[in-house]
């Protein structure tokens, strides 16, 4: 289909989130509103478009077995025993069955129709419609429509044709429409994390038109913009790489734009900073130097369109990084992947530590390569972009970001290399990329010049700490990644990992090494050589709790492994002098381990 019939369409069907009401139609905007307490988040001035009533837990109505925990009345009156249209736009990337039901509004366990979804299949028509297989674009997405036309019900998902059946209208009128979720499997995901639209029309759109607007939604999706109308960050201002002199900045616009950042130590001592952009390139960057140590900064990154659209982060602020024997409070975490509602949750519980530096130990999204652009804009920088205003942020790569084109992309991070270390005061960070053959396979040689280069950073470095962070386990007693424990041995750990580093760590004197890859938490004893070692050895921790789907442990526990728990969570690094105080915080905010590293 041609781009000027989709447009033609479009202009008829106005099945894209206008959120005005458009001839025989109104469409709504769900796109979640993440911000950290007390508007200490990036502003939002994409405002979505009509807010729909937000009633918790108000329908009595069970779906599939399922009880409702939120509803949304949708404010219009159209008569359903005329033809129409409704419309779900649907991001399901969780791993527990979650459903959403568009009904007649007052429809409580008698409705005479519904369009619903669940756990990857569809419906449409009179209650008790059967369930059909909904087919996904780019493994999460589904555009799920239902066409009344007489007697006739159809059912499309994604511009498709998924099922029709006939069926005689009885006991409809005029009347508003509910929005249902059933979200019980997942507790901190709200509606608009399911449903990122809806749409009604009093009429039977075709099947050209349908198309038409499931084309429209997809081009977002693939452009990363998180709605068609408003001037809005798609990466909202991300800091990275904090020194005692500088601090790198960079943010993303869903269209071209001219940018300012103004930056200073107080409101009104702001310097200005034009930053022109490549032309048609939507992203900024900027490296913000001159800092004094261990100093507080404001900034605001403004833009503007040749059409005279205005964006405007709002006053954020960060801290420049530490002198050698001041102290340090610094936040770990990893495999933040498809959870936008758990990162945002587990972003707030962060924020009320407020830590000067974030550590992510990789898979920031969960299949983030170059045609899922979608992961970045639409989860990891929804979830966390407020977080990342104020909190500069050191990242390791993981095997959840394929081939590293929109990892490299949006960050400003030291060196050409996803290997590289970095001074923050008393510690020294050395950031490793552990996806071993994948990177030696696209840059020969990388595992040797990683190696070598590791080898020579650690025999020079003169800091109190060294930290290393990779994504890939080391020492682990996960129940079925190296072996199915329940059943037979497991390796216990990436023996790969274990030969690539482990001697080097301990012939260097490295402190502790972070890493993620496995969704829960885990912290061996200090080891040396695959053994306990209480004097000498280096103490290994598994950070993978920032919003993955949970992992368990092996029914046995091997003798490396001191502390084990399932549960979404982050850590935080507390040092000063000779010691530093180590602290695991689950989702509840409740302590569940602590240890001290000394010297």
């Amino acid at each position: 289909m041609n781009r000027t019939l989709i447009a033609a369409l479009l202009a008829s069907a106005c099945l894209i989130p206008t959120g005005v009401q458009a001839m025989q139609g109104q469409a709504w905007d769900f796109t979640p509103r993440y911000e950290l307490p007390r508007g200490a988040g990036p502003q939002r001035t994409d405002t979505p478009s009509p807010i729909a009533k937000l009633i918790p837990s108000a329908s009595s109505m069970r779906f599939n077995d399922m009880a409702p925990t939120e509803r949304r009345n949708l404010e219009t009156a159209f008569d359903s025993r005329r033809d129409f249209t409704v419309e779900m736009w649907i991001l399901d990337h969780v791993n527990h069955p979650v459903a959403a039901v568009l009904t007649p509004d007052g429809a409580n366990g008698a409705t005479p129709w519904l369009l619903s979804y669940r756990d990857g299949q569809a419906s449409f028509g009179p209650a008790g419609a059967a369930m059909v297989d909904a087919p996904d674009y780019k493994d999460v997405w589904r555009h799920v429509v239902g066409v009344r036309q007489g007697d006739a019900w159809r059912l499309y998902v994604n511009g498709a044709l998924a099922g029709s059946t006939s069926a005689r209208m009885t006991g409809a009128s005029e009347s508003s429409l509910a929005l249902t979720a059933y979200l019980e499997a997942e507790p901190y995901m709200s509606l608009p994390d399911l449903v990122r639209g809806a749409a009604v029309h009093d009429r039977a759109l075709s099947a050209a038109e349908v198309e038409a607007a499931f084309a429209a939604r997809a081009a977002l999706v693939d452009q990363g913009r998180l709605n068609a109308e408003t001037f809005h960050f798609t990466q909202p201002p991300y800091l990275n790489a904090p020194t005692t002199q500088d601090v790198q900045l960079s943010w993303e616009t869903d269209r071209p734009a001219r940018f300012t950042v103004a930056w200073g130590e107080t409101e009104a001592q702001m310097r200005r900073i034009e930053v022109l952009a490549p032309e048609e390139d939507r992203l900024g960057g900027v490296t913000l130097d001159g800092l004094k140590a261990d100093t507080p900064y404001f900034y605001r990154v403004t833009a503007s369109t040749e059409d005279g659209r205005a964006l405007d982060s709002g006053l954020l602020s960060f801290r420049s990084a530490p002198l050698p024997g001041a102290p340090f409070v610094i936040a770990v975490s990893a495999d933040t992947e498809a959870r936008p509602h758990i990162n945002n949750r587990m972003s707030q519980l962060i924020w009320e530590e407020r830590p000067n530096l974030l550590l992510l130990a990789g898979d920031l999204t969960d299949g983030g390569d170059i045609d899922r652009r979608y992961q970045w804009t639409h989860e990891y920088f929804l979830g966390m972009g407020g977080l990342f205003g104020r909190v500069p942020v050191i990242t390791a790569p993981g095997n959840g970001e394929g081939e590293q084109h929109w990892f490299r992309r949006y960050h400003r991070q030291p060196g050409a290399e996803t290997y590289f270390s970095h001074r923050y005061g008393d510690v020294e960070f050395f950031v490793l990329d552990s996806n071993l053959e994948d990177s030696e396979e696209r840059n020969p040689g990388f595992r040797a010049r990683q190696v070598a280069w590791l080898e020579q950073a650690l025999a020079r470095s003169t800091a109190r700490w060294k930290i290393a962070m990779h994504h890939h386990d080391v020492f682990t007693s996960d129940e079925d990644d190296h072996g199915d424990s329940w059943a037979a041995r497991s390796t216990y750990g990436s023996e790969t990992m274990q030969r690539e580093f482990t001697s080097i760590f301990e012939r260097h004197g490295v402190d502790l090494v972070i890493y993620g890859h496995l969704h829960a938490y885990e912290r061996t004893w200090p080891m040396t050589q695959g053994a306990v070692d209480l004097e000498n050895g280096v103490t290994y921790v598994q950070v993978g709790g920032m919003g993955g789907n949970l992992e368990d442990f092996a029914p046995n526990k091997p003798a490396f492994s001191a502390k084990t728990a399932r549960t979404h969570h982050y850590v935080m690094l507390r040092g000063a002098g000779d010691r530093i105080e180590v602290e695991m915080i689950d989702i509840e905010g409740r302590s569940r381990d602590r240890f001290t590293l000394t010297k």
